[in-house]
This record gives structure tokens, sequence and C-alpha cells, in this order.
């Protein structure tokens, strides 16, 4: 049985491992299989864009049991009595809710997950998460649940786990390319626990202090993807690259995300990646909001530059003067245009201050350490509403680019590679397949 709760963190701030969102923090605690065993999770709602629990085999995958999903997102959790969920409506801070994991559930009993599969042998290790994105203070605010373990009718409350020592990056090789095999799934925890790939020590004289314009929409003005009077907008052209693979959702997935991915090689230090699309309307901030929401088509989305190899990690490029620059740019972070469009730029941290002078354009960073292998770049749809046809949730998993496209119509990303002498003279629009 484990010694203390949450010992393992996943994120830029934790373990950088299994292409995580820079904005999302995960917490997990393991536990053996055992028949008798219940646990308890209690705690207060976080100050947050979404959270949410979930319970994982050894694989490790998310299941189902009588009928009950593994899965708790963050609206469905129901308030402790005289408490309320800030999903559901109700502002007010404070609100506490308990969780039970049990092998005794049934479909419909609120906030009751699975403690196993049916079929887990007795032994076999399982994990609950604890996800958070965009907690309103930061990830060192978030105030953990207290788990409690009954077995023999014992109750035990487990100390939390103290926090670990940030990870020291060491020198490696650089991550193998795509078509390498994926790593053997971990037998003790749901992701891995070494030191991920080295970050850079150095920054180019032209990099930024800080990671880019937040949240800060060009001069024309993003308009509602309901106007009738928005005018037409001007084809977007470019490569089907991104698809819907197991090879992403395989790795402790969490079941309100689906993601399009495409592996895409840094194309030099003249010429640049640009990935176009229509971008889903989402909630902004970082605080709760009532869910389902008029007008929001997902919750959250996001695109991330990544690395493979073992860990798989996020793009993090860390700099002498302190400051950093993560690979994800999330919804209240891109520049959309009057046609409710975006135009992310891939490129080197010296190609930065040059792509953000262009108008209508979203800089993502490819990796310093490792300027030339492959890197993932993943658009991420979280919590899509059940009336959006359009999210990544609705294609099929493994089928082709042009399946993803076809169900995904404007809101699928076309992908080019352009100069950037033409990026910054003509625009995003300039860069033509």
């Amino acid at each position: 049985m484990p010694e203390c709760a949450w010992a393992s963190k996943y994120g830029v701030t934790g373990l950088n491992a299994y292409w995580p969102d820079s904005a999302a923090t995960y917490w997990s605690t393991v536990y053996p299989v055992t028949e008798d065993l219940e646990i308890t999770i209690s705690g207060v709602f976080p100050d947050a864009r979404y959270a949410s629990f979930t319970v994982y085999d050894d694989k490790p995958t998310w299941f189902s049991r009588n009928g009950a999903s593994s899965s708790l997102p963050d609206h469905l959790i129901a308030p402790d009595p005289g408490s309320a969920n800030p999903w559901q409506g109700v502002r007010r801070p404070g609100g506490r809710f308990t969780i039970t994991l049990s092998p005794d559930v049934a479909q419909g009993q609120p906030n009751r997950l699975p403690l196993s599969r049916e079929d887990a042998l007795p032994g076999a290790k399982a994990s609950v998460i604890y996800r958070v994105y965009l907690p309103s203070d930061g990830d060192s605010t978030v105030v953990l649940p207290t788990v409690t373990l009954t077995q023999g009718g014992v109750s035990k409350t487990l100390p939390t786990c103290p926090p670990a020592p940030p990870p020291t990056p060491s020198p490696t090789a650089p991550p193998p390319s795509p078509t390498a095999s994926p790593p053997p799934s971990p037998t003790t925890s749901p992701l891995p626990t070494t030191t991920p790939p080295a970050t850079p020590s150095a920054a180019p004289p032209a990099a930024p202090a800080e990671d880019g314009p937040a949240g800060r929409p060009v001069e024309d003005g993003p308009a509602g993807l309901g106007d009738a009077d928005r005018p037409s907008p001007p084809p977007i052209t470019g490569d089907k690259l991104f698809t819907r693979t197991s090879e992403v959702e395989n790795l402790a997935p969490n079941p309100d995300n689906a993601y399009l991915g495409t592996w895409l090689v840094p194309p030099g230090p003249d010429h640049v990646v640009v990935i176009r699309g229509r971008a889903p309307e989402a909630v902004s901030g970082n605080r709760p909001v009532s869910w389902p929401r008029r007008r929001a088509e997902v919750r959250y989305w996001s695109m991330c530059t990544n690395l493979g190899g073992q860990y798989k990690p996020v793009v993090i490029n860390r700099f002498d003067d302190g400051s950093t620059s993560y690979g994800c740019r999330y919804n209240d972070e891109t520049r959309i245009d009057r046609h409710g469009n975006y135009a992310f730029v891939l490129g080197t941290e010296g190609q930065r201050a040059a792509i953000e002078e262009v108008r209508n354009t979203t800089f993502v960073p490819f990796s310093v350490s490792y300027p030339t292998v492959p890197h993932m770049v993943l658009l991420r749809h979280l919590l899509p509403v059940e009336d959006f046809p359009y999210a990544v949730q609705n294609v099929p998993m493994n089928s082709s680019a042009e399946t993803a496209a076809s169900i995904m119509g404007a809101y699928y990303p076309l992908v080019t590679i352009c100069s950037l002498a033409t990026l910054t003279t003509e625009g995003p629009h300039g860069c033509s397949a």
C-alpha cells in the first residue's frame, strides 16, 4: 500500500513526460488491486479552468466496470452537502467534494469510481490521477485532496508526499526518430519517474525573456463564430498531415481530451512551419465556469510541440537569464483573426522576434537542445460539447488524414512550409501549399 498520497507530479513543473500540456499539472497515487480496499478522496474544488479524476489500470488506460466510467470531470462531481460545485453554476469559494474508489460500483452512482478493472489480478498496479488545467495562482497553490484507505473496516488517511526535487537535466542522446519502438508500459507508475532529456542552458541573442503574447488578439479582433455578418474568409491551403492515432492516446490518456498529431522536422534557419485552421470557441481565463456554457464549443484547446524518445516531453527551452519558453499555446494565448482562424508559426527561438511582428500569427518554438530531430506537434481539444461536430473526438482512431479533414472541416489544421522572408512580407496567407 502507498505510504503517502500524490507521490508523482507531472508537467513542466514536475516530470516532463508523456507529451504533457504546459498549462496542466497531474498528480498520481499508485496502489495495488485489493478486493476489500476502498479509497476515499476528499478535497476542495480547485480554482482552475478544468479538473478531473481518472483511475487507470496497469497499462495504463482508463476503463469501465459495471457501466461505471473510471473518469470523473469537474462539472459532474457532486458537492458535499452544504457545498457548491463552481462548474455547476455557483461560484462560492470553499466548495468541497468526496469521491470513492471501490470495487462495488454501478452506473449512475454519483462520485463513485471503480477501483480497478473487474478482471484485474490481486496485487496488480492501479492508479488515480488528479488533473488540473490553468490553476488561478499556479500549481504550487493547488490544495491536494486527502486520500484515505479503508480495508477490513480499518481506515488510514495518508499524508501528502513531500514535493519531489525538480528534475536535474543531464546530458542525453537526442530522442530517436518517430519510427522507433514506443517505451514499455511502466509497472509501478502510470508515468515514467526518471529524468527527462536535458534542456538548453544558453539562449540565442534574439530570444525574449518570456514566452510571447498571452491572450492578446490582433487589432482586427476575433468575430464570434455565429456572427452572420462575418465576411467570407480567404481559403486556407496546406497539406493534410494531422491524424488521430493510438500512438498519442495510449499514454495514460485523459478521456476528456482528444488529439490530432503529426511528426514534423524543423525546416532550418530560413524557413518556418505554418499551421492554420478555425479556432473553436472556448472558455477563457483560469477560473471555473458553469459547464456546458452558451456558445462555448470546447472547454480548452491548445497546440504543442513535443519531442519523442522514451519520455516524450513537451518542448521547454530554458535560458541563462532564468526565462523559459514552453512549446504550448492554449486558446487564450493564440491570436485569432477576424474570420475566427489561427495561424501557428513553428520556428526557432532565433526566429521568434521576426515571427511575433507578423500580424495574426502565434509563435510556437522548436527545441533549442534538439533542433534537427522530428517533433510531435499536437492539437488538443478538451471537453467538447455534445453538439460540436468538428471536435477531434469525432475523428475515428487511426483513420487517415483525409478522414480527419472531412470530419473537422475548417477546424482541421493545414500545414505549409514557408520561407521566413515570405511570412514576414506577406503574412501567413502568403504561405500557400
